[in-house]
């Protein structure tokens, strides 16, 4: 009992403030059209033309820019029209035929992400539906919802336009500015740096998707990129510091230059912060006086370390550490001027651009949704039920890829209707004409697209006897309707839980062999990739293994959804180890390149990408084990080569050679820093194979 009431505490709880903008804007929508109906006499026109801007406005996504916006409501006023006419069109035919393209329409809904919901609400409420108005009079009234919810989003993008893009650059910013203030000090739980790092990752895709739809003021096009790039810098050199900084600390350079460190990458935190919040930083000039002291710090231990006071390598080391720093504070200062430049812009019109192609979004889940609401709609004509719409409604939107999430979804859509339609059957036994019930429309309207963003529970608890009242606004509805809503929306829940529970229940199980060998592959390609270090192909190798290992969690997440499921503890290990792995890519990408001579780096990296290779085949085969390789052997000698540059280079300074920048210098400053980032990677590596080597008991 108490675990059900916590779980409907969370259900409840507000993620954030509610949008009541937006909630009125919604509510004109839907209630503009029934006044109108209400004072013509005209009210199954005006409830119709009222369900075609409700179905647009269920598809909006008040969060997004508004170029991506107005596309989106435009396409969904589109299958919104195409679909009151097509539930209209099979009104007059047998069931049977209208069972069958219900169905199809739920399954192309799942299907082809362009349809969605939306449709498959249009089709099924027309088609149970007024038959009195034609098709072409359906259609004409859902466009002319659909337009009214498109013009009265856009009445407010004159004075907001700039707004989805500046909170876009500051949710970068500070997701940023997180990751630096926790990455650059002592090393953080394994746990809490991912959440920070795919916070920052996914803040930088949103932002450089986001930018992309605004043109920039003048004729400096340039300017739309430095941004997400000089961000991008500092993501990839934070990650590079992490690791450079815990091989210092291991590499016995003391620990006197921690406290300067630390004060340098909190000052740069906060001066980032403060950029991208306030378009300017009072923190960056302390910051930029903190990294001088920290690399003055630094130089003192090298003079010692040329004296052979000093382990040579761990001062090669911490001068690699003090470069990281420097290009995270020219970047830190060049976003000062960038953040301020990329909200100075215009957005761009919509493009009306040709549909991609359809993709399947989770196996057969498609066909299991089709499946349902067919058999929902034969169920539905079998017992002639009146109010058959509910149930065929609460199927289609109940069932949800995992069985877990419908769960979810149909216990929030029970309670929500019975509180809903409880609250509606008061308002139909006593309210004494259509102006109070479209005014009882306007509240719900209101309350329900203002809180739908931060609460689905509240939205379901609005939206029920929301969409009771425009489904049914010209009928003459009473208690028995409600308790009918009620009856039907719980034995809808029941016939989704079946079908969740019985039909494919376990697609994502079948996923897992080809997600993890993916996942090696791609890892492989990106330490390859470290050999030539072409900064454009080293980072969409990087993007391209972080995606990888991304879809290899969502299919454990999906796994821990299943019945019965249950996401092995190790392959959620191996995720965890991949991204240890890119984090140390990203700190020997960062290193500059040695001199004449490269040393076993290159063998270094050739075996570990073999042995990843190797570990994707024996996933993809099923056969465990590893060949022995020569990696052991390979690292022990890059270690020697650490320890003999070292030697070499300190009778070179002994020799007067200390303020030239020979070849020998930059051999030692690229394989005192390489070495340990190599030894991590190849570790890493090899515990990823392991991992996800398939297991014969």
């Amino acid at each position: 009992m108490r675990r059900l009431v916590d779980m409907l505490r969370a259900d409840f709880r507000l993620s954030g403030p509610p949008a009541w903008t937006y909630g009125l804007l919604c509510m004109l929508v839907v209630c503009l059209p029934l006044l109108l109906g209400v004072l013509l006499g005209r009210l199954a026109e005006g409830a119709s033309v009222a369900l075609g801007g409700y179905l647009t406005l269920f598809g909006d996504a008040p969060g997004q820019l508004y170029g991506d916006r107005v596309r989106r409501l435009l396409t969904t006023t589109a299958t919104v029209t195409l679909g009151s006419g097509l539930g209209a069109l099979i009104h007059p035919h047998p069931w049977p035929i209208a069972a069958v393209v219900v169905g199809l329409v739920a399954a192309a809904g799942v299907y082809w992400r362009a349809l969605g919901i939306p449709a498959i609400l249009s089709v099924t409420l027309t088609y149970f539906g007024s038959s009195s108005m034609g098709v072409l009079f359906h259609m004409g009234a859902s466009a002319c919802g659909g337009l009214l919810a498109v013009l009265m989003v856009m009445t407010i993008w004159p004075l907001r336009r700039r707004r989805p893009l500046r909170r876009t650059v500051e949710e970068a910013g500070t997701a940023l500015a997180d990751l630096l203030a926790g990455g650059g000090r002592a090393p953080l739980a394994d746990e809490s740096w991912e959440s920070l790092r795919h916070r920052a990752a996914t803040a930088l895709k949103d932002l450089e998707a986001a930018l992309s739809l605004y043109r920039v003021a003048g004729e400096d096009d340039g300017s739309s990129e430095r941004l997400p790039a000089t961000l991008t810098r500092i993501f990839q050199q934070t990650i590079a510091l992490r690791v450079l900084r815990a091989a210092a600390v291991e590499a016995r350079a003391g620990t006197e230059w921690t406290r300067e460190l630390d004060e340098a990458i909190g000052a740069l935190a906060r001066a980032l912060r403060e950029a991208v919040l306030l378009g300017g930083s009072a923190e960056m000039p302390g910051a930029l006086a903190a990294v001088g002291r920290f690399a003055d710090r630094v130089e003192e231990i090298r003079r010692t370390a040329r004296a052979g006071d000093a382990p040579l390598p761990a001062a090669a080391l911490l001068g690699q550490v003090t470069r990281c720093v420097d290009r995270i504070a020219m970047a830190v200062r060049s976003v000062e001027r960038q953040a301020a430049e990329s909200v100075e812009v215009g957005p761009r019109l919509p493009k009306f651009v040709r549909p991609g192609k359809p993709v399947i979004t989770t196996g057969y889940h498609p066909i299991r949704v089709g499946l349902a609401v067919t058999a929902a709609m034969v169920l539905m004509m079998v017992i002639h039920e009146h109010y058959a719409k509910w149930f065929v409604v609460t199927v289609a939107v109940s069932l949800r890829p995992t069985y877990r999430d419908t769960v979810d979804r149909v216990r929030l859509r029970v309670l929500g209707t019975a509180v809903g339609a409880v609250a509606g059957a008061v308002v139909l036994a006593v309210a004494p004409g259509h102006l109070y019930l479209t005014l009882f429309i306007s509240v719900c309207a209101a309350l329900g697209f203002a809180l739908r963003g931060c609460s689905f529970g509240y939205w379901m608890m609005l939206a029920t006897p929301l969409s009771l009242m425009l489904a049914d606004f010209a009928l003459s509805l009473d208690w028995g309707a409600a308790e009918a809503r009620v009856v039907l929306t719980i034995a809808g829940g029941v016939l989704a839980l079946l079908f969740a529970r019985l039909l494919w229940s376990r697609g994502h199980r079948a996923t897992l062999t080809a997600a993890i060998a993916e996942m090696l592959d791609r890892h492989a390609a990106l330490v390859r990739s470290l050999i030539d270090q072409d900064p454009k192909e080293v980072n969409a190798r990087i993007s391209s293994a972080s995606d990888a290992a991304g879809r290899l969690a969502d299919s454990l997440d999906g796994l821990d959804k299943e019945p019965g499921g249950g996401a092995p503890r190790r392959l959620r290990d191996a995720v965890t180890v991949a991204g240890r792995l890119r984090d140390n890519a990203l700190a020997l990408f960062a290193i500059p390149p040695p001199g004449n001579e490269a040393g076993p780096t290159v063998t270094v990296l050739d075996l570990v990408a073999d042995r990843l290779e190797r570990a994707a085949e024996g996933v993809r085969t099923d056969r465990p084990g590893t060949p022995p390789d020569d990696l052991d052997r390979a690292l022990d000698e890059l270690g020697a080569y650490v320890d003999e540059l070292a030697a070499r280079r300190l009778d070179e300074l002994a020799e007067g050679a200390g303020d030239r920048m020979t070849g020998l210098r930059r051999s030692i400053r690229h394989a005192a820093a390489a070495w340990p980032a190599l030894r991590g990677l190849s570790a890493e590596a090899v515990r990823l194979a392991s991992l996800t080597a398939p297991r014969t008991c």
